[in-house]
C-alpha cells in the first residue's frame, strides 16, 4: 500500500461522507450430518466493477479512476468438507487486500444456508494495486487506499452478493473429491525491494546489498491445494487449485487507469489453459493464486518498464512452474483428508501484550509511508530529508514503542487529524489445517523475514502435537488490512515497510507469539477453537461510487471504426474502437461483453481462436474502456482494444462483437484487417 497523502489533505477530502455505523452479526451456520466421503467444490464469479466511477487502490493520493478493465478481476471459492463434518471455505478475490468486514458479512449470509459462517471461512487477495481496495474494516484505509475516501457500500454490495452466491452453490454441488498438497520454489521473477532493510536482520550472514543479491532475499515458495472431483463418468478429474506465492501485484504503473488482476491475470489464466488442454476435464476448473510474504517482494519487471509486457512476462514464467507443481501433484491425490480450523478475534489495542511482547496502544503511521517504496517512490516527497526511505530518529528508544520511526505529521499532531480508533484495531487470528498443510491467514503484508520466523515459531508450536505437517502456509492480507510486519531489526531501519508497521517494533513478535498461542490450542484441544464476539461494529464514513441505475434510451453506434495502432516503446499492438452504448449503470463490466470473429474469403463469420483459445474480454488481451459518461439519452462512449492481433493475410477479415446490454442486440464492428 502506497504514498498515505498528507492528512490534512484527506481529511477536507472527507468532510462531505456520510458517516455511518454498520453492523453484522455473527450467527451459527447450517448443521448437518458428516458425509461418508471427502467433498468438496469450487466456483468462479466475476467481481469486475462498472467504469469511470470507483478508484484503483493502492497509491493512495497517486491512484486513478478505473476507467474500464484490461484483465477481468475475479473471486474464486473453494469449499472443503471431510468425514468428520469439518468444512472450510477459501474465497480468493482479485482485490488490492482483504477485508475484515467482507469476511465476517459473508458469514454471516452464508450462515443461513450453509454450513459455511466467520468461524470457518478465510477470505485472501492478490493485492493487485489496479483492483479496488475500499472495502476494508477500517475508517483509516478507506480514507487513504486511494484518491478519493470513504468506505465503498455499493460495491461491497455487489461483492457479497456475487461471492455469496458462488459459495451457495459450491456447497449445494459438492462432490467427492481428492486433494493433494505441495511446494515448488519460483526464483528470478521476484526480488527483494528493501534489501537494506533486510540485510539488518541479525540471522543474515550476507550483508552485501548488491543488485544480484536482491534475488536472493525472497521467499520463493509456492505452496498448492490441488482438488479433483468425481465426474459423471466415475472418473476423477480436475476441478480446481489454489495456491499462494510472495509477490507484490505492481507490475503496472501508478498512472495506470483500467482496472486489471496485474501478474496474478497471466499465472491464473496460463495455469487453466494448461490443465484444460493438457487433462481436458468435462467440466469447468477453477484455479487461483493468492499473496504469501510478499511485504519486501517486488515482481522482477526491467525498471523503468512498468506495463503490460511485464507483467505478462513475470506471471507467465511464474505460471510455468505453477502448471509444473500442479502436474507433479497427479499421484498424490487422496480421499483421506483431514479439515481443521480455528479462529480468534482479538482487539490488539485493548489486549497489545502477550508472553511478555507488547505493541504500542496506538497505532501510528510514519514519514517514511509517505515516501513509497523503491520502484514507485513518490514524486519529491520520496528524496526529502525526514521522507525518504532510511530517514529515522536517533537517539534512546528502549522506552518507545515506535522506536525509530518518525511519525508522519509529528506525534503531537497526527491524532488531531488522524483519530486513533480510525486505525484498524482488531485482528482475525486463524489457522486452518489441510492434511499435511497449515494456513497461517494473516491481515498484514508480511516481510520475507518476518514470515520465515512466523513459520518457524508455528511450525514448533504444532510438531509438539502433530509431527506429519509439513507445510506452513503463511498468508498476507487475509481477512482484513492493518499495514505491514517487519522484523525488529527492519524496522530500525525504517524503511517503508517499518514506516507502514502501525504498532510498532514489536509487531511481529507479538503476532508470532498469537500465532503460536493459537496453534497450540489448536492442536492440543478436542473441540474447535472458536472465539469470536457475538457481533461487529464498524465506523466508516461511506460513499457509493457505484453509479445509479439510469435509464439509457438511445441506440449502439459506432463512433470509430476499428483502427490498427503500432506496438511502440513498452506498448502493445493493437485494434480499436469505439461505439455508443448504454451508460455506466448498464453496461455490467462482471459479464461476457466483447469478442473477436473472423471470416476467410468472405465466408461465415465464426468466433477466432488463437491455439485453441477464444479470443474474448476474459482473457488477457482485449480491454473496454468508458470514454464519454453522458452521450446522450442515457448512453456513454466507450472504446474497445484488442491487444497483440491475429495477422493472417488479405483473406481473412475480423469484427469485434458487442454482446447485448439492456434493450440493445448484439453489436458489430465493421470487418478490418
Amino acid at each position: 500500500m502506497y504514498r498515505l497523502s498528507l492528512f490534512l489533505l484527506a481529511c477536507l477530502l472527507t468532510a462531505c461522507s456520510e458517516h455511518s455505523t454498520l453492523t453484522i452479526k455473527n450467527i451459527e451456520a447450517v448443521k448437518s450430518a458428516p458425509p461418508s466421503h471427502f467433498m468438496a467444490s469450487a466456483e468462479t464469479v466475476d467481481i469486475t466493477p462498472p467504469p469511470g466511477y470507483l478508484p484503483r487502490a493502492g497509491y493512495a493520493t497517486w491512484s486513478t479512476i478505473g476507467e474500464g478493465f484490461r484483465t477481468r478481476l475475479y473471486a474464486r471459492v473453494y469449499y472443503l468438507r471431510d468425514v468428520e463434518g469439518d468444512s472450510h471455505l477459501i474465497v480468493q478475490t482479485d482485490l488490492a487486500t482483504g477485508s475484515r468486514i467482507l469476511h465476517t458479512r459473508l458469514g454471516e449470509v452464508l450462515a443461513k444456508q450453509t454450513d459455511i459462517s466467520a468461524r470457518n471461512l478465510t477470505v485472501t487477495a492478490t493485492h493487485s494495486h489496479s483492483a479496488p481496495g475500499q472495502i476494508v474494516g477500517s475508517q483509516f484505509y478507506n480514507k487513504h487506499i486511494s484518491h478519493k475516501s470513504g468506505f465503498a457500500s455499493g460495491y461491497f454490495d455487489f461483492l457479497v452478493k456475487q461471492i455469496s452466491e458462488a459459495a451457495i452453490k459450491a456447497y449445494q454441488q459438492q462432490r467427492p473429491a481428492k486433494i493433494a498438497t505441495g511446494k515448488i520454489d519460483i526464483w528470478g521473477q521476484t526480488r527483494n525491494r528493501s534489501i537494506q532493510a533486510h540485510v539488518e536482520n541479525k540471522n543474515v550472514e550476507n550483508k552485501s546489498i548488491a543488485d544480484n543479491r536482491t534475488f536472493h532475499r525472497i521467499n520463493p515458495s509456492l505452496y498448492m491445494v490441488r482438488i479433483d472431483g468425481l465426474s459423471e463418468s466415475g472418473q476423477y478429474e480436475p476441478m480446481g487449485a489454489f495456491a499462494s506465492f510472495s509477490i507484490h501485484g505492481t507490475a503496472l504503473p501508478q498512472e495506470e487507469t483500467l482496472f486489471n488482476a496485474d501478474v496474478w491475470a497471466y499465472i491464473h489464466k496460463d495455469w487453466e489453459q494448461f490443465i484444460t488442454q493438457t487433462y481436458r476435464p468435462s467440466e469447468d476448473i477453477h484455479v487461483s493464486a493468492f499473496e504469501g510474504t510478499h511485504g519486501d517482494v517486488a515482481p522482477a519487471q526491467r525498471f523503468g518498464m512498468a506495463g503490460y509486457i511485464e507483467a505478462k512476462r513475470i506471471g507467465q514464467g511464474i505460471g510455468k512452474k505453477v502448471s509444473l507443481l500442479y502436474q507433479q501433484l497427479d499421484n498424490k491425490l487422496t480421499d483421506q483428508v483431514d479439515i481443521a480450523t480455528a479462529i480468534r478475534h482479538v482487539n490488539i489495542r485493548e489486549a497489545n501484550t502477550i508472553n511478555g511482547y507488547e505493541i504500542c496502544g496506538e497505532a501510528a503511521a510514519g514519514m517514511t509511508l509517505a515516501a513509497a517504496p523503491l520502484e514507485h517512490t513518490s514524486p519529491v516527497i520520496g528524496y526529502l530529508p525526514f521522507f525518504k526511505q532510511g530517514s529515522r530518529r536517533w537517539g534512546d528508544e528502549e522506552d518507545n514503542c515506535q522506536g525509530r520511526k518518525r511519525i508522519l505529521g509529528f506525534s503531537m499532531l497526527q491524532p488531531l487529524l488522524e483519530p486513533k480508533d480510525s486505525f484498524p484495531d482488531y485482528v482475525l487470528f486463524q489457522l486452518v489445517k489441510i492434511n499435511d498443510l497449515v494456513m497461517v491467514p494473516m491481515p498484514f503484508e508480511i516481510t520475507t523475514e518476518s514470515g520465515n520466523r512466523m513459520t518457524s515459531s508455528v511450525k514448533h508450536a504444532i510438531n509438539s502435537y502433530d509431527a506429519s505437517v509439513k507445510h506452513i502456509m503463511v498468508t498476507s492480507l487475509a481477512g482484513g488490512y492493518t499495514g505491514y510486519v517487519t522484523t525488529p531489526e527492519e524496522y530500525g531501519r525504517q524503511y517503508y515497510e517499518g514506516g507502514h508497521t502501525l504498532y510498532g517494533k514489536q509487531t511481529l513478535p507479538y503476532l508470532t507469539a498469537h500465532a503460536s498461542k493459537l496453534a497450540k490450542d489448536m492442536f492440543s484441544k478436542t473441540t474447535a477453537v472458536t472465539e469470536l464476539p457475538e457481533q461487529w461494529e464498524y465506523h466508516f464514513d461511506i460513499e457509493r461510487f457505484i453509479p445509479q441505475d439510469a435509464p439509457a434510451a438511445g441506440q449502439r453506434v459506432i463512433t470509430e471504426k476499428p483502427v490498427y495502432h503500432h506496438a511502440s516503446v513498452n506498448e502493445e499492438g493493437q485494434w480499436r474502437f469505439s461505439w455508443v452504448d448504454v451508460n455506466a449503470s448498464k453496461i455490467e463490466l462482471h459479464q461476457p461483453l466483447l469478442s473477436i470473429e473472423s471470416r476467410l474469403n468472405n465466408g461465415q463469420w465464426a468466433p477466432l481462436k488463437v491455439d485453441g483459445v477464444a479470443v474474448n474480454d476474459q482473457g488477457y488481451d482485449m480491454a473496454v474502456r468508458l470514454i464519454k459518461k453522458d452521450a446522450g439519452h442515457g448512453m456513454a462512449e466507450y472504446s474497445g482494444y484488442w491487444y497483440n492481433p491475429l495477422f493472417d493475410g488479405e483473406q481473412r477479415q475480423y469484427r469485434f462483437v458487442v454482446q447485448p446490454r439492456d434493450q440493445q442486440a448484439t453489436f458489430y464492428s465493421p470487418a478490418f484487417n
